[in-house]
């Protein structure tokens, strides 16, 4: 029961879904960063990251599905957890990306 709780939690991470969620996160990140570029000044670290993962949720959604349907090895069943993980991935590349010159990085809060 225990194992079965944690891949609940943790999803699929079958190391063949790796490159297609890879791949997924690479194809959304200009287009997130620019959907919350200068968006995130004075948030705290947690505050940018559900933003970011709000924000990004339609363009993962979309190029997972895209995704999907050129893999002959993944099922559209699978789309939930593989855009689950991209999000994931993603997030912390956009704040770099965004934040990297910034005069006020995201904040973690005391």
């Amino acid at each position: 029961m225990f194992k079965k709780i944690i891949r609940l939690l943790l999803g699929n991470r079958s190391p063949n879904n790796e490159p297609l969620v890879r791949q997924i996160a690479e194809q959304c990140l200009a287009e997130v960063c620019q959907l919350v570029a200068g968006r995130m000044d004075g948030m705290t670290l947690a505050e940018a990251r559900g933003y970011v993962r709000a924000r990004s949720t339609q363009v993962v959604l979309r190029q997972a599905r895209i995704a999907i349907a050129n893999s002959t090895d993944v099922e559209l069943s699978a789309m939930a957890g593989l855009a689950r993980m991209a999000t994931e991935r993603l997030i912390p590349q956009v704040i770099r990306k965004t934040h990297g010159g910034a005069q006020h990085p995201p904040r973690i809060a005391a």
